[in-house]
């Protein structure tokens, strides 16, 4: 019997694709090529072919396999952020371990020990904003996730330590230039100097304060019930504890994935809400329904604010294309994608596609009203046993902060016009950061 065939494509990716899809986001670049060859498609890049997909069925082929069948690719391109053995980068049995000891942490009921923290911490970044004075949405939106995942999912209280970590974190994210990404071979310390000499004084200073945090843990005789303090007490099945050189990672990696990605969501539903008036009035009428002190499980829990979080993740999900090597020969659709070769999955295709989201570039929100949609129709946070592990505890934080933000506060949108997604990093994010203004801060801060 002879193999079935390679999907189609390009047989190289263009440089200047190449570096468009790197230094821009991809999404014009796929659908393009998309829409030339079909969906999958495949491509060579420099170092080994790639085959893209945002077909639903693909996607169930791929996301219902056994997680045996790939390995995780790219782990040494992102290393500069999570390190060599977070929980993004390994596969196998660790892999299966570690998600099992981390999943607990962002539970339901870990998740309601933290909405009151999270509104606290929206009100109090939200509080330093000047009435009447435009700022950047995004700068505010970082702080507060920021001081949320020091707080509630690593324990940290006393404010000192909080700043120090807080300006740790802040100079390890300005340190990750995109050079870093593109060029691994540029990762070399040329006397002190350059991106990658930064990179790597910014991981020592963060992992200092996190062994500090961890000596303190150790000695109380009290781990905590965090995610810090579960690390510490988990074992693996002979019996042994993690090692502190991966709980550092897997720290490092979390703080990064639940700072910036959650802020960037939220600077977008800001956007929107102050673009869209019929869609921010009928959030604001839910919130005003909850009365003056509302909880923090109520904010979560309204329904149409669930579907604004929803249309912004698909519009600008914070896990785009992630990759997965094949270990075997694996059937796709009528193709087979050889051993050693790379496949992604890519939201940015599906959430775009008209038969599933009639106007895909429109923001509607009542579209998920109007239709349920399945694990490999809508993936803001992939899918299969690679999902986000944090994407319940995502969820909850964007609708706390938001609606506690617009219980208190009364913003404009300073520019209503499109704005352009652009790179950052590892991450895509607004260009510019969403001028807003605060014109009336209508009630006291939380608590």
């Amino acid at each position: 019997m002879s193999p079935r065939p390679l999907p189609p494509g390009p047989r190289w990716l263009r440089p200047l694709n190449f570096f468009q899809a790197g230094l821009t986001p991809p999404a014009p670049v796929l659908a393009r090529l998309a829409a030339r060859y079909g969906d999958p498609f495949r491509v060579s890049y420099f170092s080994r072919p790639v085959t893209f997909t945002g077909n639903p069925q693909a996607l169930r082929a791929i996301y219902t396999a056994h997680p045996d069948c790939f390995d995780v690719w790219g782990g040494g391109f992102i290393e500069p952020v999570f390190g060599e053995t977070s929980v993004v980068v390994i596969s196998g049995d660790r892999h299966r371990q570690d998600r099992n000891i981390l999943a607990p942490a962002f539970s339901g009921p870990a998740m309601r020990n933290y909405g009151e923290t999270m509104a606290a911490v929206a009100d109090e970044k939200m509080a330093q904003v000047e009435v009447g004075r435009p700022f950047r949405m995004l700068a505010v939106t970082q702080r507060i996730t920021l001081d949320i995942m020091i707080r509630v999912v690593f324990g940290m209280q006393d404010e000192a330590r909080v700043r120090r970590t807080r300006a740790a974190v802040l100079e390890l994210i300005e340190s990750l230039h995109v050079i870093l990404f593109l060029f691994p071979s540029a990762r070399r310390v040329l006397g002190g100097h350059g991106p990658w000499a930064r990179n790597q004084r910014a991981v020592d200073a963060l992992r200092a304060l996190l062994r500090e945090q961890m000596r303190e843990r150790r000695a109380s005789g009290a781990p905590g019930t965090d995610l810090l303090g579960r690390m510490l007490a988990a074992r693996y099945d002979d019996g042994s504890g993690m090692e502190d050189a991966e709980i550092l990672d897997q720290m490092r990696g979390l703080l990064f994935a639940g700072h910036e990605a959650t802020a960037t969501v939220l600077t977008w539903i800001f956007y929107w809400l102050g673009r869209e008036p019929a869609v921010f009035a009928r959030v604001a009428q839910e919130i005003e329904a909850l009365g003056p002190e509302p909880a923090p499980e109520a904010l979560a829990a309204l329904p149409y604010l669930d579907l604004v979080c929803k249309e912004c993740l698909r519009l600008y999900p914070p896990v785009v294309d992630p990759a997965r090597v094949v270990r075997a020969p694996f059937e796709l659709l009528g193709y087979t994608i050889p051993a050693g070769e790379v496949l992604r999955a890519s939201s940015a295709l599906l959430h775009s596609r008209p038969e599933l989201y009639p106007e895909p570039q429109r923001f509607w929100p009542e579209r998920f009203l109007e239709r349920k949609y399945s694990p490999f129709e809508y993936i803001p946070f992939g899918g299969g046993a690679r999902r986000c592990l944090g994407a319940a505890f995502a969820m909850y934080e964007l609708k706390v902060v938001v609606a506690t933000i617009l219980h208190s506060h009364r913003l404009r949108l300073l520019d209503t016009g499109p704005v352009a997604h652009a790179r950052r990093a590892l991450s895509l994010g607004p260009r510019g950061g969403i001028a807003m203004v605060v014109e009336e801060r209508r009630r006291p801060a939380w608590g």
